[in-house]
Formats: structure tokens, C-alpha cells, sequence
């Protein structure tokens, strides 16, 4: 099994995916945040890992279609083995929904997604 990746690791490698974009589909307003990897529980044999991202943009002047493009590019780079090497990775994702972010200082609108994390 390959070393497990830490949070911070893979918030960092998802970013800088989402930064080798053309310059027309700006990430600027873009913040990548990842939970921690969780060990899958069920069934007790399980090798994968859990963990939440969660894609933002400023809800003023912000709109679903940079989550949504954002979301394609790093769907692409996990299938194509770019973003985590020896890792297969689902991606389930959730509602989005506007929320106070005191770290960003702005309301964000938010789409969350549940990478489930399976060595290749």
C-alpha cells in the first residue's frame, strides 16, 4: 500500500492541478480546502482512506460554473493518475450551499465532495 497522503499534501497537490489551467479559467477567487483522511471503517479489512474537499468561490460575483469546472479538472486529474500516483480515487459530491467563512472574511459558496481514497 503507498504511504497514505496528509491533508495539507493533498490541498496543496489539488491546487496546484487546478493552477495549470489556461489562463481563461481563472482559479484567483478559488480556495481548495481538504479535511482529514479518515481510515474507512467498514468493512474492518478496508485499505481506503475518506476525506471531504471542499471547492469555494466568494458567493458575491462568484457562480456555480467555477466550482463546476474547478470539480471536472480535478475529477480528470485523479483519473488520470495526475493528482495522486498509486491511488484510485472516487469522488461523490454534495449540495452546495453559501456559508460565513471567517477564514476568507467573505460568504463563500461552497461544494463539497467526499473522495474516497483506494491504493491502486
Amino acid at each position: 500500500m503507498p504511504d497514505a497522503p496528509d491533508k495539507a499534501e493533498l490541498e496543496a497537490a489539488i491546487y496546484r492541478h487546478l493552477t495549470l489551467q489556461p489562463a481563461r479559467e481563472t482559479t484567483e477567487a478559488l480556495i481548495v480546502k481538504v479535511a482529514e483522511l479518515d481510515p474507512v471503517t467498514w468493512p474492518p479489512d478496508s485499505k481506503q482512506l475518506r476525506a471531504g474537499l471542499f471547492l469555494s468561490v466568494p458567493l458575491l460575483g462568484g457562480d456555480r460554473t467555477k466550482l463546476d469546472q474547478a470539480l471536472a479538472r480535478v475529477r480528470k486529474g485523479f483519473k488520470r493518475n495526475e493528482l495522486l500516483p498509486g491511488w484510485h480515487v472516487e469522488l461523490s459530491e454534495e449540495k452546495v450551499y453559501s456559508h460565513r467563512d471567517d477564514d476568507a472574511g467573505a460568504v463563500l459558496l461552497t461544494l463539497p465532495v467526499v473522495l474516497t481514497l483506494t491504493p491502486a
